[in-house]
């Protein structure tokens, strides 16, 4: 896992590290900033430690699904972010933090 002080850095870049990436979809970006926090390489390896279906995580992504209480769970439990910080990665970052 990455070390706390890194987070925020991690959690305003996109997977190229450039910060422009601007997420439309909130769980989209929650999934994709999880991924790189947890330092895992696909959806796959995340619906593995979640303990869930690949489908589930492609749901999310798609916007098919609402973020439910489970999953918020299943995503602290994970990672070890507390629900709080969970929820505020469900919102866009739209500035890019200097380095």
């Amino acid at each position: 896992m990455t070390d706390m002080k890194q987070l925020p850095l991690i959690l305003s870049t996109d997977a190229t590290g450039t910060g422009t990436a601007v997420h439309t979809h909130d769980a989209a970006a929650l999934v994709e900033r999880l991924l790189a926090y947890m330092g895992l390489h696909n959806d796959a390896c995340l619906a593995r430690e979640l303990g869930v279906p690949p489908f589930a995580i492609s749901k999310l992504r798609r916007g098919s699904t609402a973020l439910d209480t489970d999953m918020l769970i299943r995503m602290h439990e994970a990672s070890g972010l507390s629900i709080g910080e969970l929820r505020a990665l469900l919102s866009p970052c739209r500035h890019r933090l200097p380095s």
